[in-house]
């Protein structure tokens, strides 16, 4: 599974990306390293073969700063596999030092994973909070996550285009918003990635979710959207999943 990587994130990666050190917030940005497996099943398998591959990850996992969760489509358009494998280290050198680990040798997770899914596309993305309220995970096993892919005006930078979107979740958090809100950058694996950087959001269940809906229409929060990022960023319409959190070690 996770053995397949080729190459190593380190916490520099974000300097491959001409992502700036300037977001608008104190100090420099922190990324985390996050992989992206879309996944379907082969042929007589299924989620329960899945969930033993998942209980072989926890076990070989250990306490390592690791944190995984299934993805599955709700609301989404074309879509070509069963679902997304998600993967986050708390940093690039625990990244290193897990890739490393699996490389060296067969585990029981990799093996089982071969058997029971294929996964054509596997991405690297670097992750940093826009906006991390208290209740984001909220414990809670299952959550809601909206993903969209954006892109920044000709003669934008990616810094400018945080810094909008930093401002706008400003506003929501001083008007009653509490929706967790994180940016990923194409790392590696994208080739000619078709967006700057995906915006996603976190919702601690489906009420959550639907609150924050009506939050956004009742308060008119599409308004301060609009001018806040007409020129600067754009996005397309938001996949949402339902996710499964498998292991987190780094609450």
């Amino acid at each position: 599974m996770r053995r397949l990587l080729t190459a190593a994130v380190t916490a520099a990666c974000t300097l491959c990306m001409g992502i700036s050190a300037s977001f608008a917030q104190d100090g420099p940005p922190q990324f985390r390293p996050v992989e992206m497996w879309a996944c379907s099943f082969n042929n007589g398998k299924d989620q329960g073969d899945m969930d033993k591959v998942y209980e072989d990850i926890v076990a070989e996992s250990g306490d390592s700063a690791y944190a995984a969760f299934q993805l599955n489509a709700y609301f989404r358009s074309n879509q070509e596999f069963d679902f997304l494998y998600l993967g986050a280290w708390a940093d690039g050198s625990t990244m290193g030092a897990g890739i490393g680990t699996d490389m060296t040798g067969d585990t029981d997770a990799g093996e089982g994973w071969e058997e029971t899914v294929t996964c054509p596309a596997s991405l690297m993305f670097a992750s940093t909070w826009i906006n991390r309220p208290d209740n984001t995970g909220g414990g809670n096993d299952d959550f809601i996550m909206t993903v969209a892919d954006c892109h920044v005006a000709h003669g934008v930078s990616n810094a400018q285009a945080a810094g909008a979107l930093r401002r706008y979740n400003e506003y929501a958090v001083a008007n009653g918003s509490d929706v967790g809100t994180l940016l990923w950058y194409p790392a590696y694996g994208h080739g000619e990635a078709e967006f700057d950087f995906k915006l996603t959001n976190v919702y601690s269940d489906a009420q959550h979710f639907g609150d924050s809906f009506s939050w956004f229409t009742d308060n008119q929060a599409y308004n301060v959207r609009s001018d806040l990022l007409t020129g600067i960023v754009s996005c397309d319409s938001a996949r949402v999943y339902s996710a499964r959190t498998i292991m987190n070690n780094m609450q």
